[in-house]
C-alpha cells in the first residue's frame, strides 16, 4: 500500500556509486559513515537510485549514498569523493516497508507494481531513494521510506 504526497526538495551531501546496487550501496554506505564520523557529521541517511534495473544493465546502475544536509552547507576540506546533491521536490508515491533478509529489492518491486497498477499515476522516470527510518546492521530488519516521482493522471 502507498499514498501520494508532495514533497519538498532535499538537500544531500554523499558519494555517487556505479555497479551491481548490492554491491554498491552497502559500499557506499560504509564510506558515507566513515566520512560523517570523520568530520563529526550526522544527518538522516537515504539512498537515491537513478536508474531502472530492468532498462539498465547492472554494472552501469547508478546511486548515491547521502545524508540530509542544511541549504548553506559546505563540503569540507578533506572531503575528496563527496558531492553536494538536489533532490527535486514533487508529487511522489510513498510506501513503508519493514526488510528482513535484505529484501531491499522485492520491496522496491512491490511498491512499484502497486504505482503501476493505480491508473490515477505515472511514473516520472526521476530518481527514486529511500529514507531509512531503523538501520539494521545490528537487528538484520530495516525500516524504511521509498519514494517514487509521479505524476497524476488528469481524467478526460
Amino acid at each position: 500500500m502507498f499514498t501520494v504526497k508532495q514533497v519538498a526538495a532535499r538537500n544531500l551531501v554523499g558519494f555517487h556509486w556505479i555497479g551491481p546496487w548490492e554491491e554498491t550501496v552497502p559500499r557506499g554506505f560504509e564510506s558515507l559513515s566513515r566520512w560523517t564520523r570523520d568530520h563529526q557529521l550526522q544527518g538522516e541517511k537515504l539512498a537515491v537510485y537513478y536508474d531502472d534495473p530492468d532498462q539498465v544493465p547492472a554494472d552501469r546502475l547508478r546511486c548515491d549514498t547521502a545524508i540530509a544536509v542544511g541549504d548553506n552547507f559546505v563540503l569540507p576540506a578533506g572531503s575528496e569523493g563527496a558531492r553536494l546533491i538536489t533532490l527535486p521536490g514533487g508529487l511522489y508515491a510513498v510506501g513503508l516497508a519493514e526488510i528482513e533478509n535484505n529484501a531491499f529489492f522485492e520491496a522496491w518491486e512491490q511498491l512499484f507494481d502497486q504505482v503501476e497498477a493505480d491508473a490515477r499515476y505515472r511514473l516520472t522516470g526521476k530518481p527514486c531513494y529511500e529514507r531509512y527510518l531503523h538501520e539494521g546492521e545490528q537487528s538484520g530488519i530495516w525500516v524504511l521510506e521509498m519514494l517514487i516521482p509521479v505524476t497524476q493522471i488528469q481524467e478526460s
